[in-house]
């Protein structure tokens, strides 16, 4: 069976207002113009996907649902997971260990998420930019099978890429 994985860091966040807690804080501007950009590349991949897992950090939800709207994907298949929120990567593990989809999109935070990236298939080597996608693919037939280096790595894309 194949599985899919798309690793998303949540777009740039604004820092405009101080009294604000990060799990509160906004996209900026530029985070409105990415994740959409950033959906319209996701739609090149040519997956369906099942479900999409974002932290609950506004920043990140926000960042999710613009993705989800380019792609026109049924939002109420969009879940909102606190423990995502500046997750390690043994919360990500058992996360996506507990789902039975085949499709998957997870919008997260870094250092997790690039941790949890670089377990999976070693990538990226690079820095993990706001709104960065890595795309994995896995030969596996359930999520809980999974293990180091076990994906396959697609590709890998951030916005200032197309800009």
């Amino acid at each position: 069976m194949d599985l899919n994985l798309l690793l998303i860091r949540h777009a740039k966040s604004s820092w405009s207002n101080p009294n604000l807690s990060d799990y509160d804080r906004p996209l900026n501007n530029r985070g409105n113009t990415n994740a959409p950009l950033m959906g319209q590349r996701i739609k090149d991949y040519k997956i369906n996907l099942d479900l999409i897992i974002s932290s609950s950090a506004n920043r990140a939800l926000a960042t999710a649902e613009l993705i989800a709207k380019e792609l026109s994907f049924d939002e109420s298949k969009l879940i909102s997971e606190p423990r995502l929120y500046h997750a390690s990567r043994d919360i990500f593990i058992e996360i996506l260990s507990s789902q039975s989809a085949k499709s998957i999109a997870m919008v997260g935070h870094n250092p997790g998420i690039q941790d949890f990236s670089y377990w999976l298939c070693s990538e990226p080597t690079k820095n993990f930019s706001t709104c960065g996608v890595i795309y994995i693919s896995f030969k596996l037939d359930d999520w809980s099978d999974m293990y180091r280096n076990c994906g396959k790595f697609e590709t890998f894309e951030y916005p200032k890429l197309f800009k």
